[in-house]
């Protein structure tokens, strides 16, 4: 069972992902390190001010749920180890993109490819959807296609663990008329085909985009 996590416990135990993989010399941590780390200005949305007490309530809270265990072998201060991957079943490139949804927010196909291979992410745009996948059709998913915004281009992805994504509109809150969509050749469709359909289009999109070559 997936638990629902709280915003400090999404991200404590993201940061702590992203720590053991992009520096692992400093792993396992303190609650002081993780705090740190939580509270980033960099490659973090929103920007988090989080204490000290409130990383060690949420890491009791993930502990109760087998997701951190404590690590006090060989040191004076305690230290922190993550088992996200082993609690959720997720093969490291899933856990990329999970942890990189939680740590960065809602963001489209491209953008999470790119910020998720330096954890061990997919390389490729079909890799970086098939993980979107894995999260979208479990039991309890743990990722979701959000609607597209007022003023946005592209369709953007957001992780599910505290529960469903604030947006803009959802298709429970349109009209009847307004679920229903007509193509250019008069074909109407639904708009979570619709919405199929982009995200299928912006997935060849960003395979072409990451094939091109810059010309000399």
């Amino acid at each position: 069972m997936t638990p629902q996590l709280s915003p400090n416990e999404a991200r404590v135990i993201a940061a702590m992902v992203e720590k053991s993989i992009a520096t692992p010399q400093y792993y396992p941590m303190t609650v002081n390190a993780i705090m740190l780390a939580c509270n980033q200005k960099s490659s973090r949305s929103p920007v988090m001010n989080l204490s000290e007490g409130d990383v060690g309530a949420a890491l009791n809270a993930l502990e109760q749920n087998k997701l951190v265990a404590r690590d006090d072998f060989g040191g004076r201060v305690a230290k922190w180890r993550h088992h996200f991957h082993n609690q959720l079943l997720l093969k490291p490139p899933v856990m990329a993109v999970l942890a990189t949804l939680i740590l960065r927010g809602p963001q489209t196909l491209s953008e999470l490819r790119a910020n998720a291979v330096v954890l061990g992410g997919p390389a490729d745009a079909d890799g970086a959807n098939q993980a979107l996948q894995d999260l979208a059709d479990r039991a309890q998913p743990m990722a979701t296609l959000l609607p597209r915004a007022v003023g946005q281009s592209s369709l953007r992805y957001a992780h599910t663990l505290s529960g469903e994504v604030a947006t803009p509109f959802s298709p429970e809150q349109t009209s009847p008329a307004a679920t229903v969509a007509t193509t250019a050749s008069g074909e109407k469709i639904s708009l979570a085909d619709l919405y199929e359909r982009i995200r299928v289009l912006e997935a060849k999109v960003a395979e072409l985009e990451q094939r091109q070559t810059p010309v000399e």
